[in-house]
């Protein structure tokens, strides 16, 4: 007789999906969290409210058990309590942390567990090969509405101008008022400005007007000088400083930008740097693990906020040939594209949304037509465990 009843443990968005996707076709369900099954009872022992949830439940009818918590610690504990005290029952775990996957599975053939970020990951990575007929290539050329960065000199540039035409402006004074030759004029001024006045040339016979030209010459050579290699200093180090907290400015054409490094992010650029993508990856969290990792295995990573306009600016949005934004938040993902979107009117984006029917009206009324939902991708994959269990049988 064909078991029925499936048992989901765990909160998250993809325990609900599946829920969703099961009664569809028709199980009966039975849903619980850690939190839920703990507060019915005075135990502060995770075994003990177990037993007393599991005591109520018909076991001998249940065709799978669902771990699917949204913390892994949740279903390790989960996994660990159904493998030791219920062997027999088959188990389907969702677990991100795979190191530990192989200890779990020795040994059980009734314990399936799945990374459903790893099955997710290439289904956004394909998205790039993916054209839809109402959208716009993304290689087309930028909207005239495009946001346009303007260039602003710096405070060196404006001091190297303004010095420049100071020196020139001396340079005519000298040959003009006291009769210098252009190549004469052009030495006096340059080796009074460096300090250096080897003497062949001075003013001590010179009058007044010209003194007094020569000491301003001085006096402003000598600040301007200072201020120049000061400020290039400080530029050289803010520049270093920026480097080594992963800032800069990128001149990339073609790239992938992918914004967020948690668990979908991390197989995602995975992914892209094994198809040979060219990677620039946006991450807030300084003090994330996997930054050095990608640095090393060939991908940028520029520390910063991606809903920034200067961000997008510093990673080249408009030559990108695609975002991807897969923070675990629908709004933050939407900002990123949108601000994205007006800098490169056509930039390709793939946005992780949780919900599918948002989704569809960011699709109808923002034209974002590569829109995701980590959860409904593994959902199919978690739901196939159970046919397959079912099969066998």
């Amino acid at each position: 007789m064909k078991k029925n009843t499936v048992l989901i443990l765990g909160a998250g968005h993809l325990a609900f999906r599946l829920k969703k996707y099961l009664q569809k076709n028709n199980y009966e369900i039975l849903h619980s969290t850690i939190d839920l099954i703990s507060s019915k009872s005075e135990s502060v022992s995770l075994v003990e409210n177990l037993n007393t949830y599991l005591n109520d439940i018909d076991l001998s009818s249940i065709a799978m058990v669902y771990l699917l918590d949204d913390k892994d610690e949740n279903n390790l504990q989960l996994i660990i309590y159904f493998i030791s005290t219920y062997p027999h029952l088959r188990v389907t775990a969702s677990l991100f942390n795979e190191n530990i996957i192989p200890h779990l599975q020795v040994e059980n053939n009734n314990l399936k567990i799945l990374n459903p970020a790893r099955i997710a990951a290439p289904s956004f990575v394909d998205q790039l090969d993916i054209q839809i007929r109402s959208e716009a290539p993304y290689a087309s050329i930028i909207s005239e509405n495009n946001t346009v960065v303007k260039k602003h000199f710096s405070l060196v540039q404006k001091f190297l101008l303004f010095f420049t035409l100071f020196l020139l402006l001396a340079i005519a004074f000298f040959h003009y008022y006291e009769h210098l030759s252009w190549i004469d004029s052009f030495y006096f001024v340059i080796v009074t400005a460096a300090s250096v006045g080897y003497g062949d040339i001075n003013l001590a016979t010179s009058n007044i007007v010209s003194k007094i030209a020569g000491i301003v010459l001085i006096v402003i050579s000598t600040i301007s000088i200072w201020m120049i290699f000061s400020l290039t200093i400080d530029t050289l180090l803010k520049k270093r400083i920026q480097h080594a907290m992963g800032r800069r400015k990128y001149g990339f054409k073609n790239h992938v930008i992918v914004c967020g490094l948690g668990r979908l992010g991390y197989f995602i650029v995975e992914e892209l740097l094994r198809k040979n993508e060219k990677v620039i990856l946006i991450e807030q969290n300084e003090d994330s693990n996997y930054i050095d990792y990608f640095r090393q295995m060939g991908a940028e990573v520029y520390v910063g906020d991606a809903r920034l306009p200067k961000v997008m600016n510093d990673v080249n949005v408009v030559k990108a040939k695609a975002l991807i934004s897969v923070i675990s938040n629908d709004s933050l993902n939407l900002e990123i594209g949108l601000n994205a979107r007006s800098q490169h009117a056509n930039v390709k984006l793939i946005l992780r949304i949780f919900d599918d029917q948002m989704a569809e009206k960011i699709k109808n009324y923002l034209k974002i037509y590569h829109t995701l939902s980590a959860s409904a991708i593994a959902d199919d994959i978690f739901f196939a465990e159970l046919l397959k269990r079912n099969y066998k049988n």
